[in-house]
């Protein structure tokens, strides 16, 4: 299938085209960190739009299992990975999962691994100091 032929902005498809993509069967060739590392896709948002319609044709050639179609949670992972740029653990928390677990689906399902650049672009997060009303576990007893 040409790429075309996808229900694509048309502002994608000349990034595409640079990047010497033409046809779906070619985006095989590519892991979703590599093509994020590239200036035409740096903001994630293409590729998300790339994902979701090729996860609409049932096609899928970031998998690392070819059969597997991506869940919307998955999808919606890689969305907050990508696009939003948010840790691991933020992903974590949002869909009920461990940093670990979410950084297996990302790497087995999307080829993606390491901090994307909409990760990099956010400002590190300030650790908090625990107290008991953020959440800390009260130890021991004074008195």
């Amino acid at each position: 299938m040409r790429v075309d032929e996808l229900a694509l902005s048309q502002a994608f498809l000349p990034s595409l085209a640079r990047v010497g993509i033409h046809e779906t069967g070619q985006l095989a060739e590519y892991d979703l960190g590599e093509l994020l590392r590239r200036p035409e896709f740096r903001s994630g948002v293409e590729l998300y739009e790339l994902i979701c319609e090729l996860h609409r044709h049932g096609l899928r050639p970031f998998s690392a299992r070819g059969s597997h179609v991506q869940t919307e949670r998955e999808l919606e992972m890689f969305r907050l990975r990508a696009v939003d740029g948010l840790t691991l653990a933020q992903i974590g928390e949002r869909v009920g999962v461990t940093t670990e677990r979410v950084r297996q689906l990302l790497k087995l399902h999307f080829g993606l691994g390491g901090r994307t650049p909409a990760a990099k672009r956010r400002p590190p997060v300030k650790p908090r100091p625990l107290t008991p009303a953020n959440g800390a576990a009260c130890t021991g007893s004074r008195g």
